[in-house]
């Protein structure tokens, strides 16, 4: 398939655009109008499609004369960066913009979200935005835990405070003295279905659950996860790590795997062994394996900035931005109107956030 053949040559690696995972993705999760991929293509002689060099998700304007153009990033994806080939990224690129001008004259924007700040993918975006002459704006500005792996040497131990490692020690001792113990991996079939299945379950039994954002309080969701899970775990691209006291499992993280980049993508954990924190006990052990696992270089948190939890054990971090790119040389101040109303809509979705939480629905 031209698309997965496309990850392994991408200038930036994205598994949220494995189309194991972005194809499912666009089935179940996306309202009625859902995404458009953009694809571009190596042209010959002989042929208008020798190889692909580009996969751009967008979303067009809702209104048909809206300006700006945004890079698909949903709930549970977090990468906006998009497929290009590393041998042909600034040509792919020029493809793509051309299109979006040519196909909606009232498009002078484009909208990326979640891109690393000192990766590939933005370094080219400031290096054509100089080239062709357009406005490139950076929106926001925020850290992301990671993990920097390959480290001969260090474990898990060695991120936390000796104070820290003497509770966890303890929170341990006592998990075992209830009873037999155990720490797995699973990465391909039924194993795999199976501890899906437990990790959607233990979800649905927190506080994720209740408030309603758990995966199996709607279907489709559910649906969607047990497809990207089979789907990518076929091509050993996922893998489920999981705790167990006796036989129940009581913490479940999923992790995906592309080129030189894991992703801690979902945790989830038993509530009624809270006393325990089997959720950062099964994330030390999970990390000393990642530490240790053969080609991977970075482990992406997928966290939020300030995460309660994984935050306090990886120490390393990514800056992130979200960035608009003017498409139009000739409609500058489109751009600059363009920023000033989405910075706008987020300090009012903080506004609204805050007085949500003040008020004790959050």
């Amino acid at each position: 398939m031209a698309w997965a053949d496309l990850t392994t040559r991408a200038l930036e690696s994205n598994i949220f655009l494995d189309p194991a995972f972005a194809l499912p993705a666009a089935r179940h999760l996306s309202d009625r109008k859902g995404p458009e991929f953009l694809l571009a293509w190596e042209q010959d002689g002989t042929s208008p499609r020798k190889r692909l060099i580009a996969v751009w998700p967008i979303v067009r304007p809702r209104l048909w004369f809206g300006s700006t153009c945004k890079t698909w990033v949903h709930d549970y994806c977090c990468s906006g960066a998009p497929l290009l080939d590393k041998a042909q990224a600034l040509r792919s690129l020029d493809a793509i913009l051309a299109y979006l001008r040519a196909s909606q004259n009232s498009v002078s924007i484009l909208a990326i979200s979640q891109i690393r700040e000192h990766g590939a993918t933005a370094a080219l975006l400031r290096h054509f935005s100089a080239l062709r002459g357009l406005a490139l704006n950076i929106v926001a500005h925020y850290d992301r835990a990671a993990l920097e792996a390959a480290r001969p040497g260090v474990s898990a131990a060695d991120f936390v405070s000796r104070k820290k490692k003497k509770e966890l020690d303890r929170q341990l001792r006592r998990l075992r003295d209830m009873g037999p113990l155990t720490l797995g991996v699973t990465r391909e079939g039924a194993d795999m279905a199976r501890h899906i299945e437990s990790f959607l379950a233990l979800e649905k039994s927190g506080w994720k659950g209740r408030d309603g954002g758990a995966f199996l309080n709607r279907p489709d969701h559910a649906a969607f996860v047990r497809s990207i899970a089979a789907a990518l775990g076929a091509e050993g691209k996922c893998r489920v790590y999981w705790m167990a006291s006796e036989d129940k499992i009581i913490a479940s993280n999923v992790v995906f795997f592309t080129g030189e980049t894991a992703y801690f993508w979902k945790t989830a954990y038993d509530e009624d062994f809270a006393f325990s924190s089997p959720g950062v006990l099964l994330t030390m052990s999970m990390t000393d394996s990642l530490l240790h696992e053969p080609g991977v270089r970075s482990v992406d948190s997928c966290a939020v900035s300030g995460h309660p939890m994984i935050d306090h054990i990886w120490r390393d971090r990514t800056p992130m931005a979200d960035v608009m790119l003017s498409l139009r040389a000739d409609r500058p101040q489109e751009l600059e109107g363009a920023v000033k109303r989405e910075l706008f809509r987020r300090r009012m979705r903080e506004k609204a956030k805050s007085a949500w939480a003040h008020l004790g629905f959050a």
